[in-house]
């Protein structure tokens, strides 16, 4: 009996992180680049940040695969809105990378510095955490628009607001989707 539970707990997980992940990580993704600045990659708010991040601190690496394959359909997705050649796949493929890398990096690092699971009751948690998503979400917007720019997707004058409004977008994701996906999700 207890092995049949295992079982189940470990299918539903695998679930939730092979097929739910990434079709949060689209839907929610898609609804934010509606407010996209050019070249349609960077808005003001992305949860899908937030959530591979969330995903990565409760699942740890195995949520890894779900958030890079989320973010390769969504840029693809993107991508071919404009325009259908190989620089768009690969643009895909480098976003991908890079908000995998985010999520591993964010997700690791939240477990460090304030534990899992965590209540987020000390004011301590709740200080750590909203000073540590900015430093976090600057792996992402770096990674991903140095990518872009190398493929002359990213103009070099564009840099400096696409990876302004990229930072804030995850960063507001974070901000916004950790606590909700947590509550959601019922962990402590």
């Amino acid at each position: 009996m207890l092995q049949l539970n295992l079982a189940n707990l470990t299918a539903r997980r695998q679930l939730l992180v092979y097929v739910a992940l990434p079709v949060a990580y689209i839907v929610t993704g898609r609804l934010g680049l509606l407010l996209a600045v050019p070249p349609g990659y960077a808005t003001l708010a992305f949860l899908p940040a937030g959530i591979a991040v969330t995903a990565t601190y409760v699942a740890g690496a195995t949520a890894l695969p779900g958030a890079f394959l989320g973010s390769f359909l969504l840029n693809l997705w993107i991508g071919y809105a404009a325009g259908h050649d190989l620089t768009h796949v690969l643009a895909a493929l480098v976003i991908a990378a890079g908000s995998m890398m985010q999520a591993a990096i964010g997700g690791a690092a939240l477990r460090r510095t304030i534990g899992y699971p965590v209540p987020f009751e000390k004011p301590s948690d709740i200080l750590r955490y909203f000073l540590l998503a900015p430093v976090l979400c600057v792996t992402s917007a770096t990674l991903s628009l140095g990518g872009l720019w190398a493929l002359g997707v990213v103009k070099l004058p564009d840099l400096p607001l696409n990876w302004a409004m990229w930072w804030l977008g995850d960063t507001l994701g974070v901000l916004v989707a950790l606590p909700l996906m947590i509550w959601l999700a019922d962990e402590p």
